[in-house]
């Protein structure tokens, strides 16, 4: 099986890039394929311009790997910290470039009529992994219900897995660790 794996976190020694690297460990070690992207290393240019979406396709051929990627993959997996209650800005860009008409869904019907919108990434399976220094569980579960029912049932994907870990600022150093071997077992049992 093969996955993407998307990290959205500027700082290479942050916990979001220890769960990122658990998790394709994990993936590695069961003997499937993870194309990993770090949105900030990759400096992913998150602005969707009106000439692009007018193409309906990207002459950046990070864009084109990533949305390639993304067709062939069996799963998504996006980790992220939680700031203001949201994902960084440039994991929302990556949202709006990459999970574009011809990837990620389609409208089909008459040229100035009614569309049907078709979604193209049926059958696949996601995972979000979000970080935040809320400590109430309750406080991710509108961002969840985006995910799931905005994001990923526009697109077609209903098997959807959430984990997240609270508390990040206050938390120790072996709480992070059992939080990054729980993340691991996840990701095994995950594909």
């Amino acid at each position: 099986m093969t996955a993407l794996c998307i990290i959205s976190h500027p700082n290479p020694g942050s916990l979001n890039h220890a769960a990122a690297e658990h998790i394709v460990e994990a993936f590695s070690e069961e003997g499937h394929t993870v194309h990993l992207h770090d949105l900030y290393a990759e400096h992913f240019e998150p602005v969707l311009e009106n000439e692009e979406i007018l193409r309906r396709f990207s002459f950046d051929e990070i864009f084109a790997q990533h949305s390639r990627e993304l067709t062939e993959a069996d799963g998504l997996v996006i980790v992220y910290p939680d700031w203001w209650g949201m994902p960084p800005a440039i994991l929302k860009g990556w949202l709006d470039r990459i999970l574009r008409p011809g990837v990620a869904y389609d409208h089909r019907g008459p040229e100035f009529g009614d569309k049907e919108t078709v979604p193209l990434l049926r059958g696949k399976r996601a995972m979000v992994v979000c970080t935040t220094n809320e400590t109430n569980p309750l406080s991710q579960e509108a961002m969840f219900a985006l995910w799931r029912e905005r994001i990923f049932g526009y697109v077609g994907i209903t098997n959807v897995t959430f984990k997240a870990f609270y508390g990040v600022r206050s938390s120790t150093g072996a709480e992070r660790r059992r939080w990054l071997q729980e993340l691991s077992e996840l990701a095994r049992r995950w594909m």
